[in-house]
């Protein structure tokens, strides 16, 4: 008897042999994102661990490369925002299978805006600002140094600075999975000030009298334009920093100053009182040295200057306003007389430079023309020197002593003014220490 198998039992062998040879497909896919950031572009490296697999077909919506056949196909981009899918079908000869992976892109992201000043940027300054970014879905604001200092809406309201000075504005913006910052820096400049102070001429600033010329010591920030106003003065340079002012005749005046910077304007003054004109101008406790105190105390006086000098600190410029030059010989004061600049040539004293003549009345009681200490002391006005004729006197070279001291020495000088020169003492200190103390009143002739 033969040894043949039935035909039910063949099929049950075949059949179970097909079913053992059958290996299922195991996907198994890692999507890596740099960061976890999902900002378009996004690129997507794509790590396949999937087991028994021969054969792959990657399909990637909206992505590039669209489709792959690659088992590892890389690094896929995706540029449109939105939700898309991954999908892998993977087979062998007995089993296909596929799996989808969801893919978030979140919009690309600029973050940038522009400021612009109200008005201009002096302090208070007001910024109004415009929102250029794009692809944000919340927005931190930081203002430094403004009012308001923060915000959280996409378009903030108009932001105030109250002090000088540079601040960064920065803005942060966030599309869900990164932020984006963009800074830029505002500068605000110095608030509206004011000040000035009037500053007489140096002819003027002893003794405060008409007519009187004076300039400003001022004081500005944040000035772009001024101006200066004066009632029944004359202004030069009204609309300028280094304006003058002249006020005619005595009284009370009111000096404005108003400035702006286009925004804002204040108005500031300073009040002086003018003094009627006595036409008389006071020098008091001047030393004039002996001849060998020339150059420690010195010997010579400008009364256009106000100041002593000594021999060897007479040049062109001051030379020609010198117009007092004491010779005095001794420390016993034996021989005294004031002597014009321009005849120091005759003298033991050194000559000066564009020397100017001065008439001097040494001693009044050689001739006519006389003026006591008593009335030298009492004289307010120049009444009685305008009725002299000092110039026109044939005497006064003549010396004199300590002895008749004090005493009155009469003078003009080469411009017209007439002037007294009281010799209140004479202070015996050694030869380079010696000198004589005087008070000078000089008419002005303003």
């Amino acid at each position: 008897m033969s040894k043949l198998l039935s035909i039910p039992a063949l099929l049950f062998l075949v059949c179970s042999c097909h079913q053992e040879q059958t290996i299922p497909v195991e996907i198994a896919v890692t999507l890596h994102v740099k960061d976890d950031n999902h900002t378009s572009p996004l690129s997507v490296t794509i790590e396949n661990k999937t087991k028994s697999a021969g054969s792959f077909l990657w399909t990637f919506e909206g992505g590039e490369p669209a489709t792959s056949t690659k088992k590892d196909p890389g690094t896929v981009v995706f540029t449109e925002p939105g939700e898309h899918t991954v999908t892998l079908e993977a087979w062998n000869d007995g089993d296909r299978t596929s799996k989808t992976y969801a893919i978030r892109v979140d919009s690309a992201v600029t973050a940038v805006f522009k400021t612009e000043v109200d008005i201009n940027n002096y302090a208070p300054a007001v910024f109004n600002i415009t929102n250029l970014s794009s692809g944000g879905s919340t927005y931190q604001w930081t203002f430094e140094g403004g009012e308001p200092s923060s915000c959280e809406e996409r378009n903030p309201p108009a932001i105030t600075y109250r002090q000088e000075g540079k601040y960064p504005m920065s803005l942060v913006v966030n599309n869900g999975s990164a932020i984006f910052t963009f800074t830029q820096e505002i500068e605000v400049r110095e608030s509206l000030e004011a000040s000035f102070s009037i500053v007489p001429s140096f002819e003027d600033i002893d003794d405060m009298e008409a007519p009187l010329r004076a300039t400003f010591d001022t004081r500005l920030q944040g000035v772009e334009t001024l101006s200066w106003e004066c009632q029944g003065a004359t202004l030069t340079n009204s609309a300028a920093v280094d304006a003058g002012v002249h006020f005619p005749v005595a009284g009370q005046y009111t000096v404005y100053l108003n400035v702006s910077n286009g925004k804002h304007s204040k108005r500031v003054s300073q009040n002086i009182t003018i003094k009627d004109n006595t036409n008389l101008r006071t020098h008091q406790n001047i030393r004039l040295g002996i001849n060998t105190a020339r150059e420690t105390t010195g010997c010579l006086y400008s009364t256009r200057l106000r100041q002593t000098f000594k021999s060897s600190e007479i040049g062109a410029n001051n030379g020609a306003m010198t117009d007092i030059a004491f010779l005095g010989l001794s420390s016993d004061f034996t021989y005294n007389r004031f002597v014009s600049p321009d005849k120091l040539a005759e003298t033991p004293l050194p000559e000066i430079p564009n020397a100017i003549p001065t008439k001097f009345i040494n001693k009044t009681e050689s001739g006519s023309i006389t003026l006591s200490p008593a009335q030298f002391n009492a004289m307010t006005t120049d009444a009685l020197l305008r009725e002299m004729q000092i110039s026109s006197a044939g005497y006064g070279d003549e010396f004199f002593t300590a002895s008749s001291l004090p005493r009155v020495v009469l003078f003009e000088t080469s411009d017209g003014r007439k002037g007294a020169i009281l010799v209140k003492e004479a202070v015996s200190n050694g030869p380079e220490g010696s000198c004589i103390l005087t008070d000078i009143k000089v008419q002005k002739n303003d």
